[in-house]
């Protein structure tokens, strides 16, 4: 793992790449030379080394974690003495400061590595072996389902015109939508990936299943790469900082765009989306125009179900064009209408009403 790259230094502080960077420096037989009676620290270092840093694609979020929310309650403990009442005083913590999520991410870790010691010989049972994620803030909340309606999808392609944002991001989010890709897959892009003569955007394994990815271009994603292209000031990066054109642009940055773009009082007055809505409805979108599961399922890089993904070895670049070309020929339909009144918006014969300070109430 590149502990200097900046995929990892923008996630984590560099109190967190130091201590990984400590860790892998320590001999393993040095750092494996604990007793039964070993503190939760000195334990734990030898399940980040063993375990964490090697079965997690992103293991600095976890060590993070463990850094600012464990170690610092429990890391003097024996671990033979830890209870699930101390454990749960760190979770509850949390809870109090309304962070739910990070709460059941402690926990997870917690019960990982508590089941790990056991394994190991560490520990008898685990303090946590009968405590689900459940059991810290409650059930998770149901999965997302928004997608935008052809409507909404007018005036987010159109609003983007209308607010103040650098090319880097109004280009960036239309890429995301018409590519399916996840924020950071576009934000990280190099030039290099893309071979528009061939109309080949070749991502690699830079994604997170890891997988070895090459994804068609279509009409409208040439569109945004070129506009993107225009605006790059010889950068390396497909979309660079325009405060740093030798670093791409964060991710924060466009998801914080599009969080003001939506939530602000004058904003385009839709009902609140993400960066991960914009992928799920080119998703829905490709369902709605027929494409086949199976193709659906290559462009998204998610893997084939059941014997296929043991013995499917087709690239689908075939099938993936004509898949995309009919998501950007809908999408062009849809933005060159007059209207987003024009448009269909959930059920037929219903109409987007949009609020009458929207910045896009023109379209009325």
């Amino acid at each position: 793992m590149d502990l200097n790259s900046d995929f990892v230094n923008e996630r984590v502080g560099r109190h967190v790449l130091e201590y990984m960077e400590q860790l892998q420096a320590i001999p393993l037989a040095q750092l494996d030379n604990v007793d039964e009676e070993g503190t939760v620290e000195e334990i734990m270092r030898i399940w980040i080394r063993l375990s964490l840093m090697i079965t997690r694609r992103r293991p600095e979020i976890a060590i993070s974690s463990l850094l600012n929310h464990v170690l610092p309650g429990i890391g003097t403990l024996q671990l033979k003495k830890l209870t699930r009442l101390r454990l749960n005083r760190l979770f509850n913590l949390l809870l109090a400061e309304g962070k739910i999520s990070e709460a059941k991410r402690v926990f997870a870790l917690c019960k990982q590595f508590l089941g790990w010691a056991e394994t190991q010989g560490y520990l008898d049972h685990s303090p946590l072996g009968a405590m689900k994620r459940r059991d810290v803030g409650g059930r998770n909340n149901p999965p997302r389902e928004r997608t935008l309606t052809d409507a909404e999808i007018w005036v987010f392609w159109h609003g983007l015109d209308m607010w103040d944002l650098s090319e880097q991001c109004r280009w960036a989010l239309r890429l995301c939508l018409l590519s399916a890709r996840r924020p950071d897959e576009v934000v990280r892009a190099r030039r290099s990936e893309f071979d528009l003569e061939a109309g080949i955007w070749r991502q690699g394994k830079r994604n997170k299943s890891q997988r070895d990815h090459t994804l068609p271009i279509s009409p409208l994603m040439r569109q945004c790469i070129e506009a993107l292209d225009r605006a790059n000031p010889g950068s390396p990066w497909l979309a660079p900082s325009p405060l740093n054109p030798e670093l791409p642009l964060s991710k924060g940055a466009i998801t914080q765009s599009l969080r003001r773009l939506v939530r602000a009082e004058r904003g385009l007055g839709l009902e609140a989306f993400t960066t991960r809505d914009l992928r799920r409805t080119a998703r829905s979108k490709l369902s709605a125009l027929g494409v086949p599961n199976d193709v659906a399922r290559k462009i998204m890089n998610h893997a084939l179900e059941g014997i296929d993904k043991v013995y499917d070895t087709h690239d689908y670049l075939e099938q993936m064009q004509k898949a995309l070309g009919r998501l950007s020929d809908n999408m062009q339909e849809i933005i060159q209408a007059e209207s987003y009144l024009t448009l269909p918006h959930h059920y037929g014969g219903i109409r987007l009403v949009l609020p009458t300070d929207a910045m896009l109430y023109m379209g009325a």
